[in-house]
């Protein structure tokens, strides 16, 4: 049996090490120049002080380094870095390209682990220069150990938070916090609490990481709304309404998030039923609880079904890998899934609450006429409503009003928006507004790399 693993974060090393058990052959196709996904980023090149500053998963990250490189020595693993995957079919043929060339063969078995990517948070001035993602300053943390000073973080989310302690421990820490969430926000995410080992756990390390950023005197601004950049001269002002009264900051960049959710592109493009979640107001695939699709044989795991996070994305990988294997006939311990099913649903309760804690706020979900929110096209929010309002009744007709979703990313960035728009004028669910159309290639692929097409067996 032939496998393939579509990414090479938690999820994707976890199945490729119950695989590779076994004595499956597989190949691992990641974008990256080595493995780990975003949360074990520059795994190999990191010295032993970047290690210790960034936090204790790295060091569960080194272990599962050295077991995929014993993998690849016994010739029962093959990696392929640097491969942008552009196309997945229902037969199970995978096309990438890598160095100007591009390449196609057939599994008999696909396992999706391509992670989460996040939100996009459109407001007046996030296309500025200097303006980035949360996401965008942690690479810039893994790969450059480098930040630039005076950073102003917008948002909220764990991510967020994880990052502002990351920048405190590398010396370079935020200048200050300008979080969206609300009291009323914990009030309502109580509610979805639910105490286990996991929970508790989360919560302590939440609480160890706020008490981080007061004890550094970390200035933290609660429940803003309406944030505004105006960039010039190298430097930003933000301005953002505080209970009834506008403020101001200065900051040399600014770094957004709220939240990540799956990155669901491959699963579109083979018409993988998907379903919305209220809570994280985005699309979800429809799995089993083993990961396993309606496609025979395509499975996906770790954050590509549901956000859940690091350590419940491993979980997730063995137990797509090992319900592959009982499904073609290798011997399973089955009451090991079961368990596995059991630690990965104590994930499930305590993510309903940070779903709710930190849900997008309708200012940013639905910005005003004037924000761009397609930056691919460089298509407004009010050129969304006008095309609405002449009669547009979808995200796939809005490709012809206005070419939104048309860009290199395909409306991986702005679909959320998109359907937020949508569903808020028509008065309709984001079920009956529905998603782009995505068809192959799912990334930007040339025409170079077309005609250095090689089909491998």
């Amino acid at each position: 049996m032939k496998v393939a693993i579509i990414g090479a974060g938690p999820a994707g090393i976890a199945a490729s090490l119950t695989l590779t058990s076994k004595n499956v052959r597989l190949t691992i196709l990641d974008e990256q120049h080595t493995i780990g996904g975003q949360i074990y980023r520059n795994l190999e090149k990191i010295d032993e002080k970047k290690f210790r500053s960034s936090g204790v998963d790295y060091a569960n990250g080194k272990l599962l380094f050295k077991r995929v490189q014993k993998a690849i020595q016994k010739k029962l693993l093959t990696l392929i870095s640097r491969a942008t995957v552009w196309s997945l079919t229902k037969n199970k043929d995978v096309s990438w390209s890598i160095d100007g060339k591009s390449y196609c063969q057939k599994f008999d078995a696909v396992i999706l682990a391509t992670g989460a990517i996040e939100r996009a948070m459109p407001l007046d001035g996030w296309t500025n220069p200097g303006v980035l993602t949360v996401g965008a300053a942690q690479i810039l943390m893994k790969t450059t150990h480098y930040l630039p000073p005076a950073s102003v973080l917008i948002g909220s989310g764990p991510l967020f938070y994880l990052v502002a302690c990351q920048m405190l421990e590398q010396g370079e820490p935020p200048k200050a916090l300008l979080e969206t969430q609300s009291k009323m926000d914990i009030f309502k995410a109580l509610f979805y609490l639910r105490p286990n080992l996991i929970t508790i756990s989360y919560l302590l390390r939440g609480l160890a990481m706020l008490a981080k950023l007061n004890l550094a005197g970390v200035r933290r601004i609660k429940s803003v709304t309406d944030v505004r950049i105006k960039s010039g001269n190298e430097k930003h002002i933000i301005q953002f309404v505080k209970g009834k009264k506008r403020r101001f900051i200065e900051a040399q960049s600014i770094f957004l998030h709220s939240g990540v959710h799956p990155n669901i592109q491959i699963t579109q493009a083979l018409g993988i039923k998907h379903d919305w979640n209220h809570h994280n107001q985005c699309w979800e695939p429809r799995t089993d609880k083993f990961g396993r699709t309606n496609l025979p044989n395509i499975l996906i795991a770790g954050d590509g079904i549901k956000i859940l996070g690091a350590d419940s994305a491993e979980i997730s990988g063995e137990i797509a890998a090992l319900k592959l294997l009982a499904d073609n006939g290798f011997s399973i311990d089955h009451s090991k899934i079961i368990k596995k099913n059991q630690q990965k649903y104590k994930y499930v309760q305590f993510r309903k609450f940070l779903d709710v804690l930190y849900a997008p706020k309708q200012w940013h979900r639905c910005p005003p006429n004037e924000v761009v929110i397609c930056r691919c096209e460089e298509v407004t929010a009010g050129e969304v409503r006008e095309a609405i309002k002449m009669g547009c009744l979808g995200p796939n007709q809005l490709k012809a009003f206005s070419r939104c979703g048309m860009g290199n990313c395909q409306g991986r960035y702005c679909g959320m928006t998109v359907i937020n728009i949508f569903s808020e004028i028509l008065g309709q669910t984001p079920e009956q507004t529905g998603y782009f159309r995505i068809r192959s290639p799912i990334k930007p692929v040339t025409l170079s790399e077309l005609a250095n097409f090689k089909k491998l067996t």
